[in-house]
Order: C-alpha cells, then structure tokens, then sequence
C-alpha cells in the first residue's frame, strides 16, 4: 500500500465551490477520492501539526465537501494503520517551525517555515520505514524554486494543479 503527506492547500481547493480554479478543484478532488478509494495510507505527525492545519481549514463535521470528509475519515482512523500513519518529528530552536528532519541545507533556508512540517514527515517515514511518500501540492507556487534541491534530499512532490503552477501569475488591484 502507498503512503502520501497531503498538504493543507490540496484539501482546502478540494472543498473549493467557487469556479475560478474550477479544473485544479476537480484534479484535487479526483486526487483525494482516488486516496479513499485505493486505500492510500495519509502519513501525519504524532502532534497532530498537520491535523490541526486541516482542521482549521475546513468543517469534517458540518460540512460535505470532500476535503471535509477526507480529514473526517483521518480523525476516524487514527490507530488504523491501513489509512493512517504517524510519525515522530522532532522540534528544534524552540519554534515549533523546524524540525530536526529537515534538510541542513543552504539551499532551503529560506523555505516556508509553517511548510518544514510537510518535508520533516515525508523523511521521518523514510527513517522508519525506508520509504519516502510524496508530498501533494495544489497550488503553492512557494515550493516550486526548491523542487530540485528538496528532490536531492529524496523528496518529492506531486503537483495536481501543474497548469495552474505554471501560468503567470494575474496582477492584484490597487498595486
């Protein structure tokens, strides 16, 4: 069975009803059903880091987008090993943005610090199991300049929304 780290964004477009992203919200969605439906095991922190970003992106017991039902079914099987898996990250200077796992590596000071999680994970299963799962990304254009260098370290990513990733970017109002 496979194993995936799903970042926050990928289930927050999931739950998305507004048609501007309307092909990257149904890629993600395909994406989610296809981890429920080929029993994908989600991989997490045993502190509940990434838990609690899902939680408070979405409503798993109010609302019935797929996000929501997603982070449902991993709060219903946290000890079921055949959907969930937890791993140990440790924390280190003290600001519970990194992580011992994460790569000492130049190259990668300056990645998203609430983002260290997603990467201390995927090579904290790779230390336990000898496996590194991909990290699925919807669209956070932040990753996309540490690709290769998080590709060294072993980790991949998995883009749903690539199209999305790659157009430029539209001006903002008032700038």
């Amino acid at each position: 069975m496979d194993a995936v780290i799903v970042d926050t964004n990928v289930i927050v477009i999931a739950n998305d009803t507004d048609n501007k992203r309307k092909d990257c919200r149904d890629h993600c969605q395909e994406r989610i059903q296809q981890i429920i439906d080929q029993h994908e095991k989600v991989v997490i922190d045993d502190k509940w880091r990434i838990l609690g970003e899902y939680q408070n992106n979405t409503h798993p017991n109010t609302r019935k987008g797929i996000g929501d039902l997603f982070v449902k079914r991993l709060l219903q099987n946290l000890g079921n090993p055949a959907v969930c898996t937890m791993v140990l990250i440790t924390p280190s200077a003290g600001n519970g943005t990194d992580f011992e796992e994460f790569p000492a590596d130049n190259a990668l000071i300056n990645f998203d610090s609430d983002d260290k999680k997603f990467i201390a994970v995927a090579l904290a299963h790779k230390r336990d199991t000898g496996q590194t799962p991909p990290i699925l990304l919807a669209i956070d254009r932040g990753w996309l300049q540490f690709m290769n260098e998080l590709a060294n370290h072993g980790v991949s990513v998995d883009l749903i929304c690539k199209k999305d990733m790659q157009r430029p970017r539209q001006g903002r109002k008032g700038r």
